[in-house]
């Protein structure tokens, strides 16, 4: 029999990343998990665990490691026959919220397969994928033609139940219209390029009929963070397949951008950091079928969005987005 997991056996890393952080407030209709601070979720996590093996018969699997990403704990566990599983138990907040409606969508068609959850505690039973292979390594061209082919592989209608692309465009227009007319953040980030990305936003939320559900934007199911560490290998059949999907009604072309600004060391060991990421962006909307041009606009919007983030917030990583937004919106400049 396993032993029980103890405050000492969590990750340092997913200590790193939640102790002391705030309750997310952040709440919408799929909202069933309590929001917690970080440092009280941690508190719970070993007993959080604890139900999750008795409630799905589970026991952990001590051969494989913990694993954990941002806000969620990963367990190697061992189903009542013996089978292979995955327990991911998640800090609550609003993309923990729909991320079992997401993989329940996709029944593990270019998915990790959702074999059982808890929305309310915020805790997933998960098929065992090869955690130590993922797209961080192996050849660019063939790396980014797979998450390429998963995009497309993913695409369905959008759901009742996923957040407007729509929606999220409006505040990053409010965001990219206060780091227009702030002159202090202004010169942290080159002006044109914020001027350039409040006009595409503009362009882009033209058309709307007044109802965001029949907003254009928002008819497709979208996992917004498609990229390289999220992407793991399925031994059997022998796949890629996607996982912790953050999934908006939306536009496929906007989920392009963080195949671009990961695996970062690969454009800065580049000859020509500009050829490298227009490969990229071409392989990516050649593989998943998409508008090389709207993919530009959209990819334009969202890296100075999150510099605007960055900035207005004034996080420890403003200069890394700064840096990598720049880089990555010239980079795309047609011509």
């Amino acid at each position: 029999m396993s032993r029980a997991l103890r405050q000492e056996d969590l990750p340092p890393a997913l200590l790193q990343d939640l102790d002391g952080r705030p309750a997310d407030r952040t709440t919408g209709p799929q909202t069933r998990a309590p929001r917690v601070d970080g440092t009280s979720w941690l508190d719970q996590l070993p007993r959080r665990v604890a139900e999750a093996l008795e409630r799905w018969d589970l026991s952990r699997d001590d051969t494989q490691p913990l694993r954990s990403g941002y806000t969620a704990l990963v367990v190697p566990v061992r189903r009542p026959r013996g089978d292979r599983g995955a327990l991911k138990v998640a800090w609550p907040h609003t993309e923990s919220d729909t991320e079992h409606l997401a993989l329940r969508a996709w029944k593990g068609r270019g998915a990790v397969e959702l074999l059982a959850a808890d929305p309310p505690s915020a805790t997933l039973l998960l098929e065992r994928l090869d955690p130590d292979r993922d797209l961080m390594t192996g050849p660019v061209v063939a790396t980014t033609e797979v998450l390429g082919t998963l995009l497309r592989r993913l695409d369905r209608p959008a759901p009742p139940w996923a957040p407007p692309l729509s929606a999220v465009l409006a505040r990053i227009g409010d965001r990219l219209d206060r780091l227009h007319h702030d002159p202090a953040a202004g010169r942290s980030f080159p002006r044109r390029l914020t001027q350039q990305a409040r006009s595409l936003t503009r362009d882009l939320l033209a058309g709307s009929t007044g109802d965001t559900g029949d907003h254009p934007l928002d008819r497709r199911m979208v996992h917004t963070d498609l990229h390289q560490m999220n992407v793991l290998w399925r031994p059997d059949p022998g796949e890629w397949v996607a996982i912790d999907p953050k999934v908006l009604a939306g536009d496929p072309h906007w989920a392009l951008a963080p195949a671009l600004w990961n695996r970062w060391d690969d454009v800065l060991a580049a000859a020509d950091a500009r050829s490298h990421l227009r490969l990229r962006l071409g392989l990516l909307c050649d593989a998943a079928g998409l508008d090389e041009d709207r993919a530009t606009a959209m990819t334009i919007v969202r890296l100075v969005a999150e510099a605007a983030r960055s900035i207005e917030e004034g996080g420890a990583d403003r200069e890394t987005w700064v840096a990598r937004a720049v880089t990555i919106v010239k980079a795309v400049q047609p011509g």
